[in-house]
């Protein structure tokens, strides 16, 4: 049943907003590369500054850092020429997501729904018997 699975379920927001800071910079190199690029800069050079400064962040983190640093070492590195803003533009959370939220909300339209209303006399029990 699910309601196995889900009873304990915990979500600590404050733990997955720090694996995405943490990650989210790794991903959206390609981004970097290709804003570069647009703006004339050398797509082989370019992608080995982002390499070096990628592997640099990483070692840090692996080392104690408790920030990924890699914009920062992008936002100095003159091969790139971004500002603070540029820099904030394309390190944004909401680029990274694609579909999932239309996916989730599918999920819960397809799934979630129709077995709440099929349980619902079990579940009105269940939160009755809690709430004694």
């Amino acid at each position: 049943h699910y309601d196995n699975i889900i009873a304990g379920i915990v979500v600590h927001e404050d733990v997955i907003a720090r694996n995405v800071d943490r990650e989210l910079p790794f991903m959206a190199t390609e981004n970097l590369l290709m804003e570069g690029v647009s703006r004339g800069g050398d797509r082989q050079i370019l992608h080995e500054r982002i390499r070096i400064h990628s592997q640099a962040a990483a070692d840090a983190l692996k080392n104690g850092a408790t920030k990924n640093d890699l914009f920062t070492r992008i936002g100095e590195d003159p091969a790139f020429d971004f500002s603070g803003d540029d820099l904030d533009r394309l390190n944004c959370t909401g680029d990274f997501i694609g579909i999932a939220p239309r996916q989730v909300e599918e999920f819960l339209r397809s799934r979630v729904d129709p077995l709440l209303q099929r349980e619902s006399a079990l579940i009105s029990t269940a939160v009755g018997e809690v709430r004694i």
